[in-house]
């Protein structure tokens, strides 16, 4: 793949209104395509789809408002193709019986909502490498923890974050396109 092809769309991300603060979450409506454009780079998506393009919304027991404004920010995003399979979102819960409901499909990746706890973090991936299913966070932070990759903002501009020994451990490979455009954690 082309890093010419991903450039562009961080670039007009970054004309979005972006929070200044490292710990404000990036908006949805700008995280789930830069998301769903890094998934894209992601070598081993074919073999963990079959005719969609399946992403686990996991919510923390603590609340899910976070959940909410996804959900919200997809409703206005009716047209969600990767790779020209459409993609769907569904909520898997909170990490209680994560692994029950990612036995049940094929699932491309999870989408790991704020609040989780650090013991909770570790849960999560240990059943995503053994699933071999990407963990994606909402919140960039949750990347430095541990989770495969998310999107932050670095000087008002949209920053994909990979934390490499995560991406490998769930069975995921990205193309070196990304991991130019991206800050890596390694």
């Amino acid at each position: 793949m082309n890093s010419k092809r991903l450039l562009p769309l961080v670039g007009c991300m970054s004309l979005a209104a972006l929070p200044s603060s490292a710990a404000a979450m990036v908006p949805f409506d700008v995280q789930v395509p830069l998301v769903l454009k890094a998934l894209t780079y992601d070598r081993s998506l074919k073999g963990r789809v079959t005719d969609q393009v399946r992403i686990g919304v996991l919510v923390p027991p603590r609340g899910r408002g976070t959940a909410d404004e996804l959900m919200a920010a997809l409703g206005a995003m009716p047209d969600r193709t990767l790779n020209g399979l459409p993609v769907t979102f569904r909520e898997l819960g909170d990490d209680s019986g994560l692994d029950q409901a990612l036995r049940n499909g094929h699932w491309a990746a999870i989408y790991v909502m704020p609040g989780f706890k650090s013991d909770e973090i570790a849960q999560i991936l240990k059943v995503a490498a053994a699933r071999q299913v990407l963990a994606v966070a909402a919140q960039v932070e949750d990347v430095e923890r541990g989770i495969a990759f998310g999107v932050g903002a670095h000087a008002g501009k949209p920053e994909l974050v990979v934390n490499l020994p995560s991406v490998k451990a769930c069975g995921s490979e990205f193309d070196l396109a990304l991991l130019r455009v991206a800050r890596v954690i390694q």
